[in-house]
């Protein structure tokens, strides 16, 4: 019988490179590091759609004049400066307004202008309190209710096919039945 060879060493940071859209970071080019620059930090949390709408505009850059240059460093300054809650509020009311028909928008922007400094506060501290933030993680999942449990029987002497969670566990708290989804997953 043969010896089991070790399995190879890996680098610790291996399973964070895997779990990483791609493409990461060291697989940019010289010239897209320097112009994606101040996504650095946040570019290993970005997902893999929006990394190449970066990457597309990285290619467009050196055909910019100096002041879209200079326009498209300043958002992505702002960009990489919002917390991932506030990039999704971001990419949602961009979906809202592409909704909304140019000459809409354009009379909507103007008469916002025309109004004075004390009514635009009001007009921004009014949609604030209507409209309350999404919320930053997903809902809670309700618990199942006890009497939609499976009653699990009790293991008798020398029963090799025991339960893998105890019975009172079942029948005291909400623990699903083994077999449920999420049976396995400890609380």
């Amino acid at each position: 019988m043969q010896a089991r060879k070790p399995a190879p060493a890996r680098p610790a940071n291996s399973a964070a490179t895997r779990d990483e859209a791609k493409p990461t970071w060291a697989e940019l080019t010289p010239e897209q590091q320097g112009t994606l620059g101040p996504l650095a930090g946040s570019w290993k949390s970005l997902s893999a759609p929006h990394k190449r709408k970066w990457v597309a505009l990285s290619e467009n850059y050196p055909k910019m004049t100096p002041q879209e240059q200079g326009k498209l460093r300043s958002r992505m300054n702002d960009w990489a400066s919002l917390s991932p809650q506030q990039r999704t509020q971001a990419r949602f009311n961009f979906q809202e307004t592409k909704r909304v028909r140019a000459d809409d928008k354009k009379a909507k922007w103007e008469a916002y202008q025309a109004l004075s400094p004390e009514e635009k506060r009001k007009l921004a501290a009014g949609a604030a309190a209507v409209k309350p933030p999404p919320p930053p993680t997903a809902p809670a999942v309700k618990p199942v209710a006890p009497q939609k449990l499976a009653r699990v029987p009790k293991p008798q002497e020398g029963d090799l096919r025991a339960p893998r969670i105890a019975a009172s566990e079942a029948v005291e708290g909400n623990t699903p039945a083994p077999g449920v989804p999420g049976a396995d997953l400890k609380r």
